[in-house]
C-alpha cells in the first residue's frame, strides 16, 4: 500500500507548469522521509520509472474529442480505488472530477487548489461547466490546501469549507549550471539587456500588452524574451512575430531557465489571471529587478507598489520598465518573508498528520530530514 497517490500534475521532472513545479519540489522531499509516494502522470511527460525515490506511473491518454484529462482522471481514479493509499493528493482543480467517487470508495483526499481555472479565457462552454463542477465536490475533500489566502476566502464563502490550509510554493535555491549558461550564449544574450517572461502563451498572460510596452521602449537595443510553451490556435500569432526586439522562444526546460533569470535587465508578468505564480517566485530567489500587474494574485505577494503597474495598460507597463531599466536596484523586490521549500514540506506534513494521523502520527520536520542526509 503506498502512503500517498498524486494526482493531477501532468508529470516530473522539468514539465512546464505550477502544479507540476509543486509536485517535483515537494514530493521528492516526503519520499525521502521515509514515506511511499506514487506520482501518476501522462504517458508523454513520465519518461523514467521514479525520480528522487517518487515511483512514476504512466498513463496512456486520447486526443479524441478532446477527452484526455477525463480518461486520465478516471483511469488514475481506478487505480488509486485498487490500491487504496492512506491519502490520495489531488494536485489541480481539474482532478477533483470524480472526487466524490473516491469518497465513496472510503479513501482520503487531499485536494491542492492552485488556481481557479474555470475563471480562465480559454475555458468555455463544457470545459468551464466541467471545472465549476470539480470546485463544487472540493466541499467533501477532507483537507484543502490553497496557493493564497485570496483562494481560501473564496472556498470559505463559496462552500463553508472549514479545513484549508494556505501553503503558496518555495523559493529556489540560485543554481546556475554550465548547461544552463551554454543556453544563454546560444540565444546570443549574453552581455544584452533584455526584459524576460516566463510562462505559457495563452489569452490570460496578456503578452500583447507586454509586447505593446517594449516597442515604446526608448532604447531600441532592449528585446523581449518570453519562455513558454503555446496555447493551440492562440500562440502562433507570436511565435510568428516578425520585430526583431521580440523573441518568443518557446518552452525552455526549467533547469535552463535559470541563467535567465540571472541575467535579465527586468522581469515581467503581465498576467490578468494567475493562481500563484511559480515564475514571480522564480525571479525573486534570482534577485531579479520586477515588474508585475497589479491583479489579486500578485498584489498579495505584497511587493513594494513600485513593482506594480495597472493590468493591461500597455503606457503604464512602458514606464515602469523605463524606470526599472534606469535604476534595477529599486525594482528588486525583498525576498523575506517567502516560504522554503522545507517550508511547503512542512506545512504538507502537518495536513496529512491531520487527515491519516494513524501513519502520518509521527512525522519528520524539514530540519531532521536535512541533518538525516548530510
Amino acid at each position: 500500500m503506498s502512503d500517498i497517490i498524486v494526482i493531477g500534475a501532468r508529470g516530473i521532472p522539468n514539465v512546464e507548469g505550477g502544479a507540476e513545479k509543486n509536485a517535483e519540489k515537494l514530493f521528492p522531499l516526503i519520499a525521502r522521509a521515509g514515506y511511499s509516494v506514487e506520482f501518476v502522470g501522462l504517458q508523454e511527460y513520465i519518461k523514467s520509472p521514479s525520480y528522487e525515490g517518487v515511483k512514476l506511473t504512466r498513463v496512456p491518454t486520447t486526443s479524441f474529442f478532446k477527452t484526455d484529462k477525463v480518461v486520465y482522471n478516471l483511469v488514475a481514479f481506478l487505480m488509486a480505488a485498487v490500491k487504496r493509499p492512506r491519502i490520495v493528493h489531488l494536485q489541480c482543480l481539474n482532478a477533483a472530477l470524480f472526487l466524490l467517487l473516491y469518497k465513496l470508495v472510503g479513501l482520503k483526499v487531499v485536494v491542492r487548489y492552485g488556481s481557479s481555472d474555470h475563471e480562465f479565457t480559454k475555458w468555455r462552454g463544457i470545459g468551464r461547466y466541467a471545472l465549476k463542477l470539480c470546485e463544487y465536490q472540493v466541499r467533501y475533500a477532507d483537507h484543502v490546501i490553497t496557493v493564497s489566502q485570496r483562494f481560501r476566502r473564496q472556498l470559505k464563502e463559496r462552500y463553508g469549507i472549514e479545513k484549508i490550509t494556505v501553503i503558496p510554493n518555495g523559493l529556489d535555491p540560485v543554481q546556475v549550471s554550465p548547461q544552463s549558461e551554454a543556453f544563454l550564449e546560444d540565444l546570443g544574450l549574453r552581455g544584452k539587456r533584455f526584459v524576460l517572461s516566463v510562462g505559457r502563451v495563452t489569452a490570460d498572460k496578456d503578452f500583447e500588452t507586454l509586447v505593446e510596452a517594449v516597442k515604446q521602449l526608448r532604447d531600441p537595443d532592449v528585446q523581449l524574451i518570453v519562455a513558454g510553451g503555446g496555447e493551440a490556435g492562440y500562440a502562433e500569432k507570436f511565435f510568428d512575430h516578425k520585430d526583431p526586439r521580440v523573441r518568443f522562444i518557446g518552452r525552455v526546460e526549467r533547469d535552463l531557465l535559470a541563467a535567465l533569470y540571472a541575467n535579465c535587465a527586468v522581469y515581467v508578468n503581465s498576467s490578468r489571471h494567475e493562481g500563484l505564480s511559480n515564475a514571480i517566485l522564480e525571479a525573486l530567489s534570482y534577485s531579479c529587478p520586477i515588474v508585475v500587474s497589479d491583479i489579486a494574485a500578485n498584489t498579495e505577494l505584497a511587493l513594494p507598489r513600485h513593482n506594480y503597474f495597472a493590468t493591461g495598460n500597455a503606457k503604464a507597463l512602458a514606464g515602469q520598465l523605463e524606470k526599472a531599466l534606469r535604476r534595477p536596484e529599486a525594482f528588486v523586490a525583498p525576498a523575506d518573508g517567502f516560504a522554503q521549500w522545507s517550508d511547503v514540506f512542512d506545512a504538507t506534513m502537518k495536513v496529512y498528520q491531520s487527515v491519516a494521523p494513524g501513519r502520518f502520527g509521527k512525522i519528520v520536520r524539514s530540519d531532521e530530514l536535512t541533518r538525516a542526509t548530510t
